[in-house]
């Protein structure tokens, strides 16, 4: 079998695996045991903090064979759990809006929802990148959100909700993801390494999830990296070559030469770094970051 990049082999699912979106999973969760699921969802937030993920995990409690009606939490092992999971449930279609974003594919949906699911409880439309779709489609998909066959849900996940029209929007039940906590990948990382079997350093790992900004995903994608280019172990030096940060030290004697206004002495160590393949948008948020946490600091004591 192929080699699985991390964030596909360890992905969530069940709700109680997904980490710092703890008032979506609960809230979802709980509409499942009071029968209060709705017709239409939107999630949005930034990349690779689990909307697709939750969609999916949805997708499953609503279908899961385990019982005459949806769980809160999906088995996994029955055949609707297996066949979503896999991606070839024939009554969950993912659909990328990026690229189906017209008119044409959206009469296409709508016309395929007049027709109950093939086997399942439910069927799921899930829309990613949901904001790619144009005004006439989103048009076209108005009534059937209004007033749905009850066997529809759709879920529609976005990264840009203000370009989702407000009438849609009023239709639908929507979900605000928040980026993933700094503690909270550090870690998911940890752990990771410890069933992958690779030993790692705090601070090698506290690097990525600085570099993942937020993302779970980002931070894993980078983690495939580390431990592809590390020779055993995990270590911060190996981490910041790879993904170019600037060391602390180096932060420091800039806001040493800031604080002398020594604008020569700032360009110098700045067009080092650059010279040395540091990426300048990285820096830049390193410094910001780096600014913050002293003004925190100081004000704390």
């Amino acid at each position: 079998m192929s080699y699985q990049v991390l964030a596909r082999k360890y992905r969530p699912q069940k709700f109680s695996e997904v980490i710092g979106q703890e008032h979506v999973t609960r809230t979802l969760k709980n509409a499942i045991e009071q029968g209060r699921t709705a017709h239409g969802y939107i999630f949005s937030g930034h990349r690779g903090i689990g909307k697709t993920t939750v969609a999916r995990i949805l997708a499953m409690a609503l279908n899961c064979r385990t019982s005459e009606k949806p769980v809160s939490e999906p088995c996994g092992v029955c055949d609707s759990c297996t066949e979503i999971r896999a991606g070839n449930s024939v009554d969950v279609i993912e659909i990328d809006a990026a690229t189906n974003r017209g008119i044409d594919e959206i009469r296409e949906l709508r016309e395929a929802t007049r027709y109950r699911p093939a086997r399942d409880r439910f069927k799921i439309y899930i829309l990613d990148e949901a904001h790619q779709i144009t005004d006439a489609a989103f048009n076209a998909l108005l009534k059937t959100l209004e007033e749905p066959p009850g066997h529809v849900v759709f879920m529609l996940a976005t990264t840009a909700p203000e370009d989702i029209p407000q009438t849609i929007r009023s239709r639908c039940q929507h979900f605000s993801f928040r980026a993933v906590k700094f503690d909270q990948i550090v870690a998911q990382l940890k752990d990771l390494c410890g069933r992958e079997n690779i030993p790692a350093d705090e601070d090698a790992l506290a690097m990525l999830a600085e570099a993942g900004d937020g993302s779970v995903r980002d931070a894993l994608s980078i983690l495939d990296q580390a431990i592809a280019s590390s020779e055993g172990r995990l270590n911060a030096e190996s981490v910041r070559q790879l993904i170019g940060i600037a060391p602390a030290g180096v932060l420091e004697e800039i806001m040493g030469a800031v604080a002398r206004s020594s604008s020569q002495e700032i360009l110098q160590m700045v067009d080092r770094l650059l010279t040395e393949g540091q990426n300048p948008v990285h820096f830049a948020r390193q410094l910001l970051r780096f600014l913050r946490n002293s003004i925190v600091a100081k004000v704390a004591g």
